[in-house]
């Protein structure tokens, strides 16, 4: 298959980042090396990113295990270092961003196992200190294994709730009300990071 048969069977996707993702794994699948698997890499981790930030973080999920797994592959070479290392930093970003702490512990630390240069260095050190000492409080029920098996799901089901509901100020007051009763369902007491932080002022 030519590029332009792959930039042809892309035009239909909704997005430029699903497009940039389809097209780079297939050309990762015609002919994998390294250049191409880097980009494949990029465009998931992209494209994660950008759900994250749409309140789709569910999506995300198996898009950054799948770039993880694609690195972990990859041989722990010189010429591999920066590459496997800004890749890893970025998806612990993702997973950050989406709080899912653990992970973004992990990936923080595969980054800065492959750290050459000392901004790098400093960055995931900064990155790891931030997760260990973070500026709010939240509900160490986050953590948990039963709080992780079913946030993607109750995710999905408050982008759905919340949908049409305007971001404006006071949003996230009831965003975590209904938050803390989706998790009810499966059984869990989810405490908001209003509880936790009551000196804190929310908008």
């Amino acid at each position: 298959m030519d590029t332009k048969t792959v930039l042809r069977q892309a035009e239909n996707l909704a997005s430029d980042e699903e497009k940039l993702v389809d097209i780079t794994r297939r050309i990762y699948e015609q002919n994998p090396n390294q250049g191409t698997i880097s980009d494949y890499v990029i465009a998931l981790i992209k494209l994660a990113d950008n759900y994250i930030r749409d309140e789709r973080g569910w999506l995300a999920m198996p898009l950054l295990a799948k770039a993880e797994e694609l690195l972990d592959d990859q041989p722990d070479t010189e010429e591999n270092a920066k590459w496997k290392c800004r890749s890893y930093f970025d998806i612990g970003e993702c997973y950050s961003m989406n709080t899912r702490r653990l992970m973004a512990k992990k990936a923080f630390q595969k980054a800065l196992h492959h750290a050459i240069d000392e901004e790098d260095k400093e960055n995931c050190e900064y990155s790891l200190d931030r997760l260990e000492n973070p500026s709010l409080k939240y509900d160490p029920v986050e953590d948990s294994d039963a709080y992780l098996s079913v946030i993607d799901e109750v995710e999905r089901r408050l982008y759905e709730e919340l949908k049409g509901v305007p971001r404006h100020m006071g949003f996230c007051f009831r965003y975590w009300s209904a938050k803390r009763e989706l998790l009810a369902e499966y059984g869990i007491e989810w405490r908001s990071p209003g509880i936790m932080n009551p000196r804190v002022i929310f908008d």
